[in-house]
């Protein structure tokens, strides 16, 4: 069991993907701050207009899937690095993420 433990150690893919969690943590960290503004920015829009900025809405969707990119590889639910090493979510390549089809919104009763 020794001899595991100290191959496992000098495992230098373990220690790299250490690196990377760290670097995309605090990449996720100003993620949140960013998200957290385009949502107030989204409500404070809605309230006013009675829509959601379609721009911001595409902005959106793509940064939160960029978001759960993360999230999947420091959780090691994906091997995938996530952008810049991989296609950014969104882009119209193939390369992880969900799809970026919009559900099918209910209509609020009249």
């Amino acid at each position: 069991m020794d001899a595991n433990v100290k191959e496992n150690v000098k495992n230098v893919d373990t220690w790299l993907r250490g690196l990377f969690i760290i670097i995309f943590g605090v990449i996720f960290y100003f993620l949140i701050g960013i998200i957290w503004l385009l949502v107030i920015f989204q409500f404070v829009t809605k309230v006013i207009t009675g829509k959601l900025n379609e721009q911001l809405e595409k902005f959106s969707s793509g940064l939160t899937q960029y978001a759960l990119q993360i999230l999947d590889y420091v959780t090691f639910q994906s091997e995938t690095r996530p952008f810049p090493f991989s296609p950014y979510p969104g882009s119209g390549t193939s390369g992880g993420g969900k799809s970026t089809e919009k559900k099918n919104k209910a209509e609020p009763p009249a």
